[in-house]
This record gives C-alpha cells, sequence and structure tokens, in this order.
C-alpha cells in the first residue's frame, strides 16, 4: 500500500489486540493531514457496559458525530461473537444493510476506516465471516497484532486465512508495544517481517492513559502521528524503529 485507500478494514490476530486504539488513530491522522474521514464498526458486542463502546470511543477522540445507522448498524449487548450475540436477540444480520451504511459513508468522505470484530474468521452468519465482509466491501486489510510471545503464530495463522481467503493485505500495525521489552518483543517485528514480507505500517506503544473501556483517549492523538506510517497518516519509519532495537 503506498497511498491512503478510499477504505480500509482494520482485524486483529485476536480479539483485544488493540484495534479500536489503532483505528482511532489512523482516523486521527487522516484527520489532520485535512482528508474527510469516517469510522465505520459495523456490529459492536458487548454494548452492556458501563463505559464507552468502541465506535463512542473512536468517536471521542475525533471530536465527531455520526448517525448510529451508519457508523454502527448493528449493536449487541453481549460480549460474543456477533453471530452468538445476534441469535440470544432473536435478530439476524442482515449484510446488505452494512453495505448500504458503507456506500453511504463512502460516498460521503474520502476514507472509510471499518473496524472488524474479533479476527477473520469470527463468525456473523452461519456461513459469513469477517473475512466475507472484507471482501464484499472490496477493502485492503490492516491486521493489528501483539508484540509478545505467541504473536508469530496468530500473526501467521491470520495472513494464511487472508491468503486463502482472496484478501488484499495492506500491512500489519504492532499494537501495544511495551517501552521496555523484553527479548520477544525486540525480536518478533523483524520476525515477523522477515517471515512475512507484510509491511509493518506502524509500532503502537502501550500508554496507560488510554482505555477504550474506561472512554479515556489519554495520548492517543500525540501518540497517532509517531507511531504509524506515512501510508496510515503518520511519521513512523521501520527501518529506524529496528534499529532502536539493535
Amino acid at each position: 500500500m503506498t497511498k491512503i485507500p478510499k477504505g480500509i478494514f482494520v482485524t486483529g490476530t485476536d480479539t483485544g489486540v488493540g484495534k479500536t486504539v489503532v483505528t482511532a488513530a489512523i482516523a486521527w491522522n487522516l484527520k489532520q493531514s485535512g482528508k474527510d474521514v469516517a469510522v465505520m464498526k459495523p456490529i459492536q458486542t458487548g454494548t452492556n457496559i458501563s463505559g464507552l463502546t468502541d465506535i463512542e470511543f473512536v468517536q471521542k477522540v475525533l471530536g465527531a458525530d455520526c448517525l448510529p445507522d451508519d457508523c454502527c448498524p448493528y449493536s449487541f449487548p453481549d460480549p460474543l461473537a456477533p453471530l452468538v450475540a445476534s441469535m440470544l436477540v432473536g435478530q439476524r444480520i442482515n449484510i446488505d444493510k452494512i453495505k448500504d451504511s458503507y456506500n453511504r459513508l463512502s460516498s460521503e468522505n474520502e476514507t472509510v476506516i471499518v473496524e472488524g470484530a474479533g479476527g477473520l474468521l469470527v463468525p456473523i452468519l452461519e456461513d459469513y465471516f469477517m473475512s466475507d465482509l472484507a471482501l464484499d466491501l472490496d477493502l485492503p486489510i490492516v491486521i493489528v497484532t501483539r508484540p509478545n510471545l505467541g504473536t508469530l503464530n496468530h500473526t501467521l495463522l491470520t495472513l494464511e486465512s487472508a491468503e486463502k481467503r482472496g484478501l488484499d493485505v495492506a500491512g500489519i500495525v504492532i499494537s501495544n508495544y511495551p517501552w521496555d521489552p523484553g527479548l520477544p518483543e525486540q525480536t518478533n517485528p523483524e520476525l515477523i517481517l522477515g517471515m512475512t514480507g507484510v509491511n509493518i505500517l506502524g509500532v503502537f506503544p502501550n500508554d496507560n492513559s488510554i482505555s477504550v473501556e474506561k472512554g479515556e483517549i489519554g495520548n492517543i492523538r500525540e501518540i497517532a502521528s509517531s507511531a504509524l506510517s506515512k501510508e496510515l497518516g503518520g511519521s513512523f519509519v521501520l527501518e529506524e524503529f529496528l534499529s532502536s532495537l539493535e
């Protein structure tokens, strides 16, 4: 990915890897560069919480509002896979409704960032997964992965699945990178790059001031540019980061 596309689908190697923070950071960078940008969370589960939902956190970072039907067509109270969460309330997810919402946002904005739920094989319907949604929206994916032990397996499995399903992988963002990295964190970025050949588009540091659950945006706006590459509106340079680990 050499330029910012019309849309991006942000997925993860697992749930809780930092997709929402990375999504918000990308959107903030693009907004700061003067682009009209919208963020969409097609399906939000686990909304029965006291804090902010994922899409509400992103909107808080952007200082923007969006019609719920466009930004988040489906919301379910239980923190479960969309298929299960929707079944529990007796509602079947309509993919055309999601597509219509995306098309409206796309017609009104230069870039639409779509945040998936969990990873690529999270089910939306019995025979329809997050990977299918990314394909139907015709969006390149950005994979958010962990920095620590186990991430090589998770990342390679996600990339293997993406390739088999015909997805265009724009790159990888390593999230929650520790300020004092241990040996796994020091070696994993270069290993991921060497083993996959996929661009690492950013390394987002762990910052305790940022909490999606508590609705605390903390330093995300200040970190966003330096943590993400120019393709995602920032100034991150992978070679410089890797040199700092030597």
